[in-house]
């Protein structure tokens, strides 16, 4: 019963999406598209394409992999974002004739669970997350996939090299405390830990969710505050959020850990940056789509062990922690030899202090 409620609720939120846009020629909500046309269109959590945000990473390579495969593809955005409006940009796109959906985030997870059933004929692909009505009741139908990345290993990369690069001041700063940040945090103070014992050297972590994605003064300032108080690297890991750490980083001579691509270009003070294979992430379904060899019902998994996820090395500021030693901790993780535990595996990120780790949760 509880699931047919669930189906029923979901229908009637799409319903009123529906109605909205019809009623309103697109209504304030619609948000705006970019392009003429697209086979595979994007859904902008937002009301427009933030530089450094998860969207923006996202919306390059869904681009570089449609120019591969000949496909046309656009994105969405999306004013006062809801699960409301994130079904009314869907109607657009789907309107206008889009037969693939990419849902970049978490935040798409229960809009994911509606849509999938009422646009049968439509393929989606949600990133970070996996499609639910809000109430535990988790559905991937035929025609939707997820992908989901192991952030905890990327997290540990980037801990243990900071710690192995000789700094013993590190901050964590998440955005919204959703799975794929936090795997980030607890992977980056378990790698940080790894090598404070290997050092035999004291280590701190300051650890803080902003709650926002987007640039903020609040963040900028508290940013400053903690390079004030000695923390000499802040891993961000917030999208657009990051860029008010690296504005901080800059005035306050500090550094900063990027994540999910390669984020040295955006400043001097990024000396690595946690990577996603979203590039070949999202390769691998579109390719499957055009292809004609769509397989849905299913969640897949990147991680080291498939090349998932990385470190930057290519563009890195690294000195002391070396290609080489990169790779005999990279190995660890892609034969199992490392097992890290997940957002669901503990509390609380105090947890996993040890013998040379103190967390300081904020």
């Amino acid at each position: 019963m509880k699931r047919i409620i669930a189906v029923f609720t979901a229908a009637v939120m799409l319903a009123a999406a529906v109605f909205s846009l019809s009623a309103c020629g697109g209504g304030d909500d619609a948000g705006t598209s970019n392009g003429d046309k697209g086979e595979i269109a994007m859904i902008v959590d937002g009301d427009k394409l933030k530089e450094g945000s998860f969207s923006e990473d996202t919306w390059k390579s869904l681009q570089s992999v449609c120019e591969e495969n000949s496909l046309t593809c656009k994105y969405y955005t999306t004013k006062n974002p809801s699960q409301e409006t994130y079904l009314t940009s869907i109607q657009k796109a789907v309107d206008e004739g889009a037969k693939m959906i990419i849902l970049p985030g978490a935040n798409f997870e229960t809009t994911a669970y509606a849509a999938q059933s009422a646009y049968p004929d439509v393929y989606f692909l949600i990133i970070d997350g996996v499609p639910h009505d809000g109430n535990d009741n988790y559905a991937t139908s035929a025609n939707t996939v997820s992908i989901i990345f192991a952030e905890e290993e990327a997290g540990y990369l980037a801990g243990y090299a900071a710690v192995k690069e000789g700094y013993k001041n590190l901050g964590f700063m998440g955005g919204q405390e959703l799975p794929s940040v936090k795997r980030y945090g607890y992977g980056f103070v378990q790698g940080a830990a790894a090598a404070a014992a290997e050092n035999e050297e004291k280590v701190t972590v300051r650890y803080h969710y902003t709650g926002t994605f987007d640039e903020s003064d609040e963040v900028k300032a508290l940013a400053e505050k903690w390079y004030d108080e000695k923390t000499k690297v802040i891993f961000a890991c917030g999208g657009a959020m990051n860029n008010s750490v690296i504005s901080a980083a800059e005035e306050k001579s500090g550094l900063v850990i990027g994540s999910d691509i390669d984020q040295s270009a955006l400043s001097e003070t990024v000396i690595t940056s946690a990577e996603k294979s979203l590039e070949t992430a999202i390769s691998d379904i579109v390719g499957n789509y055009a292809d004609d060899k769509f397989t849905g019902s299913m969640a897949f998994n990147y991680a080291a062990k498939n090349n998932g996820v990385a470190l930057e090395m290519e563009n890195s500021k690294l000195e002391t922690f070396t290609e080489e030693n990169y790779n005999k901790v990279f190995n660890k993780l892609k034969s199992g030899e490392i097992e890290l535990k997940k957002d669901t595996s503990v509390k609380a990120v105090t947890e996993l202090a040890g013998d040379f780790l103190t967390i300081q949760a904020e």
